[in-house]
């Protein structure tokens, strides 16, 4: 795989610093990742007990969390990418 470097972190903000510029996008990005832990949850926890409900409301609030991060996506100028 190669050498690891040594301050990772860093060197991927330099890279892509475009990418997390915009407050907007910041705030979508932390309610979409909230969202996906707590459907994430409603749907182990459904699953596991035998609830239905709970598992088909964290089913819904996955795809509704995704589509938000997607449309924060969408809302940037330029497209997402990866520098490696």
């Amino acid at each position: 795989m190669g050498k690891r470097h040594p301050n990772l972190p860093a060197w991927q903000w330099r890279s892509n610093p475009q990418s997390r510029q915009g407050a907007s996008h910041q705030a979508i990005d932390l309610i979409a990742v909230a969202l996906m832990v707590v459907a994430f949850l409603l749907l182990a926890a459904g699953i596991f007990s035998g609830n239905a409900s709970s598992a088909v409301i964290g089913l819904v609030t996955l795809f509704a969390a995704m589509s938000l991060q997607h449309q924060g996506h969408k809302v940037q100028n330029e497209p997402h990418s990866q520098a490696f």
